[in-house]
């Protein structure tokens, strides 16, 4: 009886997640609903398991994204504080004809691909379990989860100064979820996934009823690496060649966006440091342990991680993101009116350290992926970096709202290279 019971149990639980399933799939692209490029498992039948496995994993952690107490959230602007900015100065009385003449006001569709740096995974985890939950709704470039003052994201940002803005991730979810909007990144990408989440990204903005698609305004983020240098590079036969395939990936992906995708804002944003993170002083143990599986090309025994070995790595990083600050500039991708693309370069002098030492609240629970006080900061510095001159853009990060830019009636417009 007790068998039956279980057994029935179990069938019902399976039918419930499989009708959540059949509820989350709106996303259909060529008959593709992974972000990566296709393989023999993306057939219907290995999605249905993969997608059924995802779903499981969220409901045993739960909705961790809403959570409102814990030392990994920023700290909430009160309702007596006003927005920092003149939102007047913030959108054209009609809409630009030219990406150099952009006003945070006038995007009216935001996206995102990339990594699990994009898919906030574990921003708000204090178990392991947790880590598991991408809260997508608090990712710093395309969450839109509550609003600037508890969640400062990229989207909370520019919904002051256009509430109907759309694309922005609603809540935790995966990226075949509705929930998930135009966040196509995924935990696990590496730089040649990019073409094809490209592809994709312009196919759901295409068939998205809500869109004008030649005619509206969009703003795409782009951050990938960590994957590539923390588990990829030590099982290249010559992996001195990453930073070239890399380059050839950012260009074809570019090209396409700049062909495929009328009326673009491209921000290039390039990973934190590795080394920032794996050589934590003092980190707990639950760290150390999960930095042997997510960076083992620089921790632990797996690919005999040395100090030769990372400084080979360091190396080809910064060669990874050189790539990055050089292809923006690239005259293939100057002065067209209908599309630019930026680096951002907020990374690159970025430090976890407060006046007690490393400030761990930045973090997730696995002391790799950001806390949600930790997007707040990156959108922050995101935003201030678009309205900030190339050459005189801060390669570091405040807390939210500090030193934060705004339209002014000199400079009203998100600069690129060619307005500057």
């Amino acid at each position: 009886m007790w068998l039956t019971q279980t057994s029935l149990n179990i069938y019902l639980i399976l039918l419930l997640l499989m009708c959540q399933e059949n509820k989350f799939h709106r996303w259909k692209v060529d008959g593709q609903l992974s972000a990566f490029r296709p393989t023999v498992f993306d057939n219907s039948e290995w999605r249905l398991f993969f997608h059924l496995y995802r779903n499981v994993t969220m409901m045993m952690a739960g909705r961790t994204g809403l959570k409102t107490r814990g030392r990994f959230l920023q700290k909430q602007v009160p309702d007596s504080v006003p927005f920092p900015c003149d939102v007047t100065l913030g959108r054209s009385r009609e809409p630009p004809t030219s990406v150099h003449k952009l006003r945070p006001g006038d995007i009216n569709v935001i996206a995102a691909i990339g990594d699990s740096v994009i898919t906030a995974s574990g921003a708000s985890a204090t178990s392991f379990l947790e880590l598991y939950t991408e809260n997508r709704g608090l990712s710093w470039c395309i969450g839109g989860q509550w609003n600037w003052r508890n969640a400062t994201t990229l989207p909370n940002i520019l919904k002051v100064f256009n509430p109907k803005l759309v694309g922005y991730s609603y809540r935790d979810s995966y990226s075949f979820h509705w929930d998930s909007q135009f966040n196509n990144a995924e935990i696990g990408a590496i730089s040649k996934e990019l073409p094809h989440m490209a592809r994709q990204m312009v196919t759901r903005i295409k068939s998205d009823r809500r869109v004008n698609f030649k005619r509206d305004w969009k703003i795409l983020t782009i951050t990938i690496g960590g994957n590539d240098i923390c588990a990829y590079v030590c099982t290249m036969k010559n992996p001195e060649s990453l930073p070239m395939k890399h380059r050839r990936n950012l260009l074809a992906t570019l090209r396409y966006l700049r062909d495929n995708l009328p009326r673009t804002f491209v921000n290039i944003v390039s990973m934190p440091d590795v080394e920032k993170v794996v050589n934590l002083p003092d980190k707990p143990m639950i760290c150390w342990i999960l930095h042997h599986g997510e960076c083992p090309c620089w921790v632990g025994p797996i690919h005999n991680s040395t100090e030769s070995s990372r400084a080979r790595w360091a190396k080809i990083q910064r060669q990874y993101k050189k790539v990055e600050e050089e292809v923006p500039m690239l005259d293939e991708f100057r002065g067209l009116d209908g599309f630019a693309v930026v680096h951002q370069p907020w990374t690159k002098r970025l430090t976890l350290n407060n006046h007690k030492g490393v400030d761990y609240s930045l973090l997730s629970y696995d002391c790799f992926h950001l806390s949600q006080k930790g997007h707040a900061r990156a959108a922050s510095a995101l935003w201030n970096n678009m309205l900030e001159a190339p050459g005189k853009k801060r390669t570091a990060w405040n807390a939210p709202f500090e030193s934060f830019r705004c339209p002014t009636r000199e400079n009203p417009y998100l600069y690129t290279y060619d307005n500057s």
